[in-house]
């Protein structure tokens, strides 16, 4: 698995966790709301800083650069998982 391939699933697993089910049962496709080529494009740029906001059901989701990616203003992948008041 090439790491765009990471982390495109890594995004759906970040749904899936705050949807409290396995990514499999996602009501939806992540392509259906995203271009997930510009998200592999994005991922295979090692030199630039980026982000990506997108929105799907019920969610607003932004991938960072860095690894991080937040659903609903809370780190659900990344150096620190926070949630949006700053807690562990």
């Amino acid at each position: 698995m090439n790491p765009d391939d990471t982390l495109l699933h890594d995004i759906v697993r970040a749904l899936a966790t705050v949807e409290c089910c396995a990514p499999h049962e996602l009501q939806f496709a992540l392509h259906d709301y995203v271009d997930t080529t510009a998200i592999e494009r994005l991922a295979a740029m090692d030199d630039a800083e980026w982000s990506l906001s997108f929105d799907v059901p019920d969610h607003v989701v932004a991938v960072h650069s860095d690894g991080r990616i937040v659903v609903d203003d809370a780190v659900i992948h990344g150096e620190s998982e926070l949630d949006a008041s700053g807690s562990t």
